[in-house]
């Protein structure tokens, strides 16, 4: 200790606090870090405030060293920190290095993993982003089945997601997988990364495991064809529909409808493809509507009010169903009927549901003195009257999700723009509750949502931690 730093008021654990634990050279400095911190500048602290007061210390420290390698542009040299102990996630404000914080916790320091950052990091921007950093250490965890080690990847762009794909395809392929593929790095899903990994070795997605259908040698072609932005799901389904003599137009639709992924009737989910492919001329616009009455037909419980209060489940009122004989036309009228009885308010009571723990949204767009002010607001429907009434004010089948959200399987949510001249609805949206995911939005007569409707649903997306699926963000 230096000369100066006792001081013959002082106990013991005071000046093994000041002088020691936090390093201050005097007294007065100690009093000046007290002040600017808002704490009391009296030495007489109790044991919880000095536990305070160097818990606070240590955060500080290890801001100030986060800070020092951000401005070197270098986070290797918060790598090493974190790694040694220094630096922990509950200290680190930057979000890519807190993520591998806790990748350091949870893996105890793993001298290889440190070793493996700093060389990603050596030779790119990687680890400057959340997504591509959460990429880099889903990549890690199959550091045993890696063909080729990292100290020999050198990056030929500057774009992260394109460095996310040759680092991926540097550690584990000898073929090159699919485009959209590289998606599943950025999810924790390991059935998929495990695809992606199979594929790269040569394999089929045929003998892949954890298939939700089987596909044929042409499915499986086309589902190597797929759009980049589709994830493996939806690649699945364009490889069915394209095997079947759709085109692009034909799937983005399906996609865009209750059956899009849900692979639980596989057989009749190809022979609803079919019943499309063979009827070009059908308008897509037509499918969800027609999706939404075959699967409440088909596969939706229906619930009964027996009397006041009490709710009777019923079997769907046709499981057997099938396409078999089935026209355009027959079927469009069994839709409109079908949509009219919804349409009426249902009979002896009322399914309500609980809220979903997201908050409702709202964006202020203008100001109201210069008279172009106008409120954007997204609110969770909450019982099946407010979903016939929303069906009936936008003319479409949404009446018919009260039993999914009922029980907790979609959450449907109201878009409406509020102006001078009153209030608008605009888009129903309906979220995949298990994957909070947008999986479907339409709007007056099933339109779909514009440019700058997606941008207010895109930001609210960001707010709530929603994903948004990539064939509604982009569009048939």
């Amino acid at each position: 200790m230096a000369k100066g730093h006792t001081h013959p008021k002082l106990d013991a654990p005071t000046e093994r606090h000041i002088f020691g634990e936090l390093g201050f050279a005097s007294l007065d400095e100690y009093r000046r870090w007290c002040t600017s911190n808002h704490l009391q500048t009296s030495v007489r602290k109790s044991e919880l405030q000095r536990r305070q007061e160097h818990e606070l210390f240590q955060r500080q420290s290890a801001d100030r060293a986060l800070a020092q390698a951000r401005r070197s542009h270098n986070p290797s040299h918060a790598i090493a920190r974190i790694f040694s102990g220094e630096i922990d996630e509950a200290t680190v404000v930057d979000e890519p290095l807190r993520i591998i914080a806790q990748a350091c916790r949870k893996q105890h320091a793993d001298d290889g993993l440190r070793e493996y950052l700093i060389q990603v990091d050596s030779v790119s921007k990687l680890l400057a982003s959340k997504e591509s950093t959460i990429a880099v250490l889903n990549l890690y965890r199959y550091q045993r089945e890696w063909l080729r080690s990292p100290s020999e990847w050198r990056p030929r762009t500057h774009n992260r997601e394109r460095q996310v794909a040759s680092l991926a395809s540097h550690l584990l392929c000898e073929y090159e997988p699919p485009a959209f593929m590289v998606g599943v790095w950025y999810r924790k899903n390991r059935t998929r990364q495990r695809w992606y990994i199979h594929l790269g070795k040569g394999g089929s997605i045929r003998t892949a495991a954890g298939l939700p259908a089987p596909l044929t040698k042409r499915m499986a072609h086309w589902f190597t064809e797929a759009p980049d932005h589709y994830d493996p799901r939806a690649a699945i389904r364009y490889g069915q529909v394209r095997a079947l003599g759709g085109d692009r137009r034909v799937s983005d639709a399906i996609l865009g409808t209750r059956m899009g992924l849900d692979f639980r009737d596989n057989q009749f989910g190809l022979e609803l493809i079919r019943f499309f492919t063979r009827n070009p001329m059908l308008d897509t616009a037509h499918y969800q509507p027609i999706v939404d009455y075959i699967w409440n037909q088909k596969y939706e419980s229906q619930a009964v009010f027996v009397e006041h209060g009490l709710v009777e489940e019923r079997e769907p009122p046709q499981p057997g169903l099938s396409m078999g004989g089935r026209t355009p036309g027959t079927l469009l009228r069994q839709v409109e009927e079908w949509h009219e009885r919804l349409g009426r308010t249902a009979r002896g009571g009322l399914l309500q549901w609980p809220r979903l723990g997201i908050p409702d949204f709202e964006l202020v767009e203008g100001k109201r003195e210069s008279r172009n002010m106008r409120v954007w607001r997204i609110i969770e429907l909450l019982s099946s009257r407010e979903l016939e009434e929303e069906g009936r004010a936008l003319g479409h089948c949404v009446a018919t999700y009260a039993s999914s959200c009922r029980k907790r399987v979609s959450s449907i949510w109201s878009v409406r723009r509020e102006t001078a001249t009153g209030v608008t609805r605009l888009l129903t949206v309906e979220l995949d509750v298990k994957r909070r995911e947008i999986v479907q939005i339409r709007g007056l007569r099933n339109r779909l949502p514009d440019a700058g409707e997606m941008t207010v649903l895109n930001r609210w997306a960001r707010q709530a931690g929603l994903t948004v699926a990539a064939w509604v963000e982009s569009g048939p």
